[in-house]
């Protein structure tokens, strides 16, 4: 096979397929550009190298099309980002050919669709599950459907074919409108740009040529790397248990890159995430000896298994099937509100909310990373125990909140230590009950409760500068909701200004009307202090107005007592706003607080079990 070949050749005799392990479109602008810049600066005629293209032919499949002419199929194992982008530009040329509808047609079917010897239409290039049937009916199709882009995926190839249509667009009225623009670029995509062809006989196979290939393309994630070592090291070992490896790490992947993309995690920070708190919980607790692929070569290579093949393909299918079940709790953990997320419980629809909406506060406090191992170990070493769950699930909130938010800890406060709780979790040499001990007492070590409650106890400024107010603010106001849907969706609050969504009852700038009731002291003293703060739709409604302007009444409009939310409506109660009523919703609050982030006392074998550990940092 000659290797330099043009996109012409490449697509004559061929139809390609991505893979469904592959991950799905992930060009950017940037990348657009590039190859766009090439073709400008390529002179006719000439020749540009653009990449490497890595196929792998599946014998079982050829296609005859209408005409006669027989193609083979192809999985594309490398280079499917720039193959795509191409097939996209040639589209956007083809459309643009209203001079030439006979070189519009042959574009069409010899790199758009074709049909087969039945009638059937045929895609030259297939895409991966989660993407195809988008690609072919919402880019390529002359008549796209009305469906939008469902994942991020779907999002970058219609920015693709809308950069790439406009340029083409903008290209013709720039030239003239005869075609010999378009024209001329058509053949520069199609004869002038070359890629390196491998063919490779195995799947498998494809490792082999990662470990020596330098793609000009987007650069390889730790995840695709990790993958092309694993299929590398089964190239290596002519054995059946080889080859079936090589099988079920590209069906593992596949599974990975779907869960990630299902829940808009494709880039990859989350593969990097997933495969470091992977580590942690099954090879090595301490976050320091994580170095991304480098350390899967490290633990699996090859001098270390030499003369033992067999345990080298037992080990990696080990480390294959347990990340690929480590990726689903992940999954779950990251996105949690998916209908689909924690499904081993959908036969009892209220546990599996209930533990949804314990992992979504984990999401909203953004310290889920420091508790992954933890809640992994439990999902795969005790699957179905929900109770088990929904306890992690909580002390690890609590943790957050407590440690993170509410003393200021660094974010690596305990982190390692809770790392190893998670990796003896997973290799059954702690017990579930010992694991909680544990953990309370790591968070009673920093954040102790004496201090917690003191804190809580005294009045002070909770408005300015401290991160867990809207946190704080929403969970008070989810416990006066006492089961029913928060209006105020935490989302919205989250991106929403402090300004505009927290309200200060006794307001920041009081009128004559306030001032005549508060003296200067309580003023100062209770203006920013948790009793004179609720959550609010819209804080400009209210602005300075008396109390009894904000109390209002039901049916009239934007006040307390005709609001959707439950802590504003809760203020109805008060028939004034003096520093009695609002000590009084301060203790009120308070207490709540004390209770809801309460940590038992643990055993004393857990508090003599503390011990910080070299990456744990004790510091505020």
């Amino acid at each position: 096979m000659e290797h330099l070949q043009t996109i012409q050749q490449i697509f004559t005799a061929r139809f390609l397929t991505v893979p469904d392990y592959q991950r799905g479109y992930a060009w950017e602008r940037r990348h657009w550009d590039d190859l766009l810049e090439d073709l400008e600066l390529l002179d006719v005629g000439a020749e540009h190298y653009t990449g490497t293209l890595v196929l792998h032919a599946n014998d079982t499949v050829r296609i005859t099309d209408e005409e006669g002419r027989e193609h083979g199929c192809y999985d594309v194992v490398d280079g499917q980002q720039r193959i795509t982008t191409i097939v996209i530009l040639l589209d956007a040329i083809r459309r643009e050919l209203t001079s030439n509808a006979i070189l519009a047609d042959g574009i069409k079917k010899t790199y758009i669709l074709t049909r087969d010897l039945d009638g059937q239409p045929r895609p030259k290039l297939r895409l991966n599950r989660d993407t195809y049937l988008y690609f072919e009916r919402n880019i390529l199709a002359d008549k796209p459907g009305i469906e939008g882009p469902q994942i991020r995926s779907h999002q970058l190839l219609r920015n693709a074919q809308l950069h790439l249509q406009t340029y083409v667009r903008e290209g013709r009225k720039t030239h003239g409108d005869d075609g010999a623009w378009l024209v001329s670029l058509y053949r520069k995509v199609t004869n002038s740009l070359k890629l390196t062809v491998y063919e490779v006989p195995r799947a498998s196979e494809v490792g082999v040529i990662f470990e020596v290939m330098n793609n000009r393309g987007k650069p390889l994630s730790e995840m695709e790397k990790v993958k092309n070592y694993l299929l590398y090291l089964a190239s290596k070992t002519n054995t059946t248990p080889a080859q079936e490896l090589g099988v079920r790490v590209n069906e593992a992947w596949r599974n990975i890159f779907e869960g990630l993309m299902a829940c808009g995690a494709s880039s990859s920070r989350y593969e990097d995430q997933l495969l470091r708190s992977h580590w942690l919980t099954v090879y090595d607790h301490r976050p320091k000896t994580w170095a991304g692929n480098d350390s899967i070569k490290q633990r699996f290579s090859l001098k270390k298994y030499q003369g033992d093949p067999d345990r080298l393909i037992a080990d990696l299918g080990a480390y294959v099937d347990s990340l690929r079940e480590f990726a689903v709790a992940y999954c779950d953990l990251i996105a949690p509100s998916r209908s689909d997320a924690f499904t081993e419980y959908r036969d009892q629809p209220q546990v599996q909310r209930s533990i949804q909406r314990a992992a979504e506060k984990l999401t909203r406090l953004d310290a889920l990373a420091t508790f992954i191992p933890l809640l992994g170990a439990v999902r795969l070493v005790y699957p179905g125990q929900a109770n088990l769950l929904m306890d992690t699930l909580a002390l690890c909130e609590k943790y957050a909140f407590r440690v993170y938010r509410w003393a200021g800890r660094r974010s690596n406060a305990g982190q390692t230590s809770l790392f190893k709780i998670g990796h003896e979790l997973y290799h059954q040499t702690i017990q579930p009950k010992e694991a909680l001990e544990r953990i309370a007492a790591y968070l009673l070590y920093y954040a102790p409760a004496d201090d917690f409650r003191r804190e809580l106890d005294t009045p002070e400024d909770w408005y300015n500068g401290w991160h867990g107010l809207k946190y704080f603010l929403y969970e008070y106001e989810e416990h006066l909701a006492a089961g029913k849907t928060v209006q105020l969706p935490w989302d919205k609050l989250a991106r929403a200004d402090k300004k505009d969504t927290i309200e200060h009852i006794l307001p920041q700038t009081p009128t004559e009307y306030w001032t005549q009731r508060w003296p200067n002291e309580d003023l100062r003293r209770c203006l920013h202090d948790i009793g004179n703060l609720v959550l609010t739709f819209d804080n400009s409604v209210y602005s300075n107005k008396s109390f009894p302007e904000k109390l209002g009444a039901p049916g009239q409009g934007a006040c307390y007592a005709n609001s959707n939310l439950f802590m504003e409506r809760d203020l109805a109660r008060y028939s004034d706003w003096t520093p009695t009523d609002c000590s009084k919703r301060r203790q009120e609050v308070v207490v709540w607080a004390a209770k809801r982030w309460d940590v038992p006392i643990p055993t004393a074998a857990a508090v003599d079990d503390v011990e910080l550990l070299e990456e744990d940092d004790a510091g505020d």
